[in-house]
């Protein structure tokens, strides 16, 4: 079960570095929506796992073998802080790999923490928000994660993409939410239509409806 989870896993990052021809950036996060399952793929700084320190020999830089002594914390720290939500509370995590890329590989001059998980979703729902935590230790100088949602089709189609961009202070953003802003934007509308309307309205009604009327002593006259 978990090779084969692990081949999916990989054959997602393999058609994106095939597409980009190198490493996946460091602070660059992807999450794929696809058969029924999230894909999600982050290159992280070292930095940003802040509560763990991986320079065992005090050198300066971190080798393989540091990583790899601190790899079962890397993933806790993921399963701690990293969440995918749909309306109903969070999904499950149903595998996690981690790989270490260290510096002055291709494409990189950092050291770049790989990280790869599966998340199921339930069925008929679609994730709602997306939450990157790994900053609750307060670590100074970490970058922004800019991340690029995909939703796809099972035939590998485009439904929609959007970027996100997590930080310290907004480490946790909605998901495809451009029809929030639809229906907000409607409600604006409609704010400012009967703005527009309501002061016309009551100019039309005082100066060409109520002289028409009869009211008040004037009826009371005609009565009699």
């Amino acid at each position: 079960m978990f090779r084969v989870l692990l081949k999916g896993l990989l054959i997602v990052l393999c058609t994106q570095t095939a597409v980009n021809a190198h490493v996946m950036s460091l602070d660059r996060a992807t999450l794929n929506f696809r058969d029924g399952a999230a894909y999600m793929v982050l290159s992280l700084a070292p930095s940003s796992f802040g509560g763990i320190k991986f320079d065992d020999d005090g050198d300066g830089a971190i080798s393989f073998v540091e990583f790899q002594a601190h790899q079962m914390q890397v993933q806790q720290a993921f399963v701690q802080n990293v969440q995918l939500n749909d309306e109903k509370g969070p999904l499950v995590l149903e595998g996690l790999f981690v790989n270490f890329e260290p510096a002055h590989s291709p494409g990189l001059e950092q050291p770049s923490i790989l990280v790869l998980g599966k998340f199921a979703m339930r069925q008929g729902l679609m994730p709602t928000d997306w939450s990157i935590g790994l900053w609750a230790h307060k670590v100074k100088n970490n970058n922004a994660v800019t991340a690029t949602v995909t939703s796809q089709a099972k035939d590998g189609t485009v439904l929609e993409q959007e970027s996100l961009v997590f930080t310290p202070s907004e480490n946790s953003q909605k998901l495809f939410k451009k029809d929030n802003h639809v229906k907000a934007g409607y409600i604006q509308f409609g704010i400012l239509l009967l703005l527009f309307l309501i002061p016309s309205l009551w100019f039309f009604y005082y100066k060409k409806v109520k002289p028409l009327w009869v009211t008040g002593p004037k009826l009371k006259k005609r009565l009699h």
